[in-house]
């Protein structure tokens, strides 16, 4: 009886098709046209005019869609209204470091992580690295990522064009402190995942774009470091 419910099982898996995309998504994307919503968020992503695309993610597209025989049709525009293009199938994929924790997950199709950005504080090489924050002035980016978590041990952020100028610790994403010459410490302020939204329901196009972002997690630092200002 157990053998037999198995095969059943099995039967009605396969007749389901699962995984599916109720709107064709991957079907149609191979060999054919792969739309792209790019969200300005260097080095992540940017479109500074049409067709060039740049960033750590447009050079992912670019290797996907050359797999799927496509052409890339970059489409400019804000987060809020590429996701909401991508939500009405408009859009086949959306890229612009966009986070895995984004509430907006929730009525689309997010990736798998394929990098944790991690932001920490960082010193200068032969420099020790502070035994506690509390009362130090800490560089951050414009961008102030880490300030809050720096605020709460204590510390004050100190906003800077430059980390690489700032005399003393800094605090910015670890690519970002490779780049300015500074060793990251044990003080991780915050991670974020950086994933790539599809259209919802289209869960076939999703594992195929996950299992390419899989395959080439490994090459993200290397390109993070050539794109990054």
């Amino acid at each position: 009886m157990r053998r037999n419910a198995s095969i059943l099982l099995l039967i009605l898996v396969a007749a389901c098709g699962l995984p599916r995309d109720p709107e064709g998504t991957l079907e149609r994307v191979r060999g054919g046209t792969l739309r792209v919503g790019v969200a300005h968020n260097p080095p992540w992503a940017d479109l500074p005019a049409p067709g060039e695309a740049r960033g750590v993610e447009p050079r992912l597209v670019r290797a996907l869609a050359a797999e799927l025989g496509a052409r890339v049709e970059w489409v400019p525009g804000s987060e809020t209204e590429l996701l909401a293009a991508l939500e009405h199938h408009r859009l086949d994929l959306v890229v612009g470091g966009l986070s895995a924790a984004d509430p907006r997950g929730a009525t689309l199709g997010l990736t798998r992580p394929y990098y944790t950005d991690t932001v920490a504080v960082g010193v200068a090489p032969g420099t020790a690295a502070p035994a506690e924050l509390k009362g130090a002035r800490v560089g951050v980016e414009r961008t102030r990522a880490g300030a809050a978590a720096l605020e709460g041990k204590g510390a004050t952020p100190v906003p800077v064009d430059d980390v690489a100028r700032f005399p003393g610790p800094v605090a910015a994403p670890t690519w970002r402190l490779a780049r300015a010459g500074r060793r990251p410490t044990r003080t991780v302020l915050a991670q974020e995942g950086r994933v790539f939204a599809v259209p919802p329901g289209e869960n076939g196009w999703l594992v195929r774009v996950e299992r390419f972002l899989h395959a080439r997690r490994d090459s993200v630092p290397a390109l993070l470091r050539r794109e990054a200002p």
